[in-house]
């Protein structure tokens, strides 16, 4: 697969770069990013030899799966930037529906989808910010399970090809997918903000009002999950009736 030889229906406003196999795709958009190049350039490569996930572990990338970056230079606060994970989730959460409409995607917090309860795909957000602070850049590594899937993952994971009909999709398909849901969406939040990507992410999030286990890196929280606040962060009501607000954490449901 070489740069300029796939010919996929990417809006005009996004710049692909194809690759046959990359160490990490966050790392081949960083160096774009640093020598200047645009909002929404993305690099997708069909096989990952040092993928990475978040808390900086190993993202397996066998080919048969997407693994791309996209590169996003929004004029925002870094806080504000790092809920673009929410628009990415409700923009594969799309695709998967357009691809195949007999399955249905949840959103489980802060940045997975779900299919059948287990994980499907996973963000990893990376960001720059300049001299004074403000935003310079923000990295959204994004993979997806369509043929294969980790039998060890921390959570319990799935692929496309295991939830049915999706026997010949391939990843570029899947990339088009999501690149043509997510400018909407990513225009919306560009215009009207956080609030009205957090309505449409809650429509769809796995586990409102049940109870959850949040880990921390020194203590496990549970409670029942309320809701996402107005940034983005997790509303936990604590076993002892405390409510809770938790920005980072990794999920996981009762069974």
């Amino acid at each position: 697969m070489s740069e300029g030889s796939l010919s996929l229906d990417i809006p005009a406003s996004f710049t692909l770069h194809a690759r046959e196999e990359v160490g990490s795709t966050n790392d081949e958009v960083r160096l774009l990013a640093e020598t200047g190049a645009q909002d929404r350039t993305v690099v997708w490569a069909l096989r990952q030899s040092a993928g990475r996930g978040r808390q900086g572990r190993t993202w397996v990338s066998p080919e048969g799966n997407l693994y791309f970056s996209l590169l996003l230079r929004p004029e925002v606060a870094i806080a504000e930037a790092a809920n673009l994970s929410f628009v990415a989730a409700l923009a594969l959460a799309d695709a998967i529906k357009k691809i195949n409409p007999e399955i249905t995607p949840s959103l489980k917090w802060p940045n997975d989808v779900l299919v059948s309860s287990k994980k499907i795909s996973g963000v990893l957000l990376e960001s720059k910010s300049t001299a004074s602070g403000a935003l310079d850049f923000l990295i959204m590594g994004i993979g997806v399970n369509i043929r294969t899937y980790p039998g060890d993952a921390r959570y319990p994971a799935t692929s496309l090809l295991e939830q049915g009909g999706c026997d010949n999709l391939s990843p570029g398909d899947l990339l088009s997918a999501f690149l043509n849901s997510f400018d909407p969406w990513y225009k919306v939040w560009k215009k009207d903000g956080f609030m009205a990507i957090r309505s449409a992410w809650l429509d769809q999030a796995h586990g409102i009002g049940k109870t959850i286990y949040v880990r921390l890196p020194h203590q496990t929280l549970s409670g029942r999950f309320v809701t996402i606040d107005k940034d983005g962060a997790l509303d936990l009501e604590l076993d002892s009736g405390e409510q809770c607000l938790v920005t980072a954490g990794d999920v996981f449901f009762a069974s």
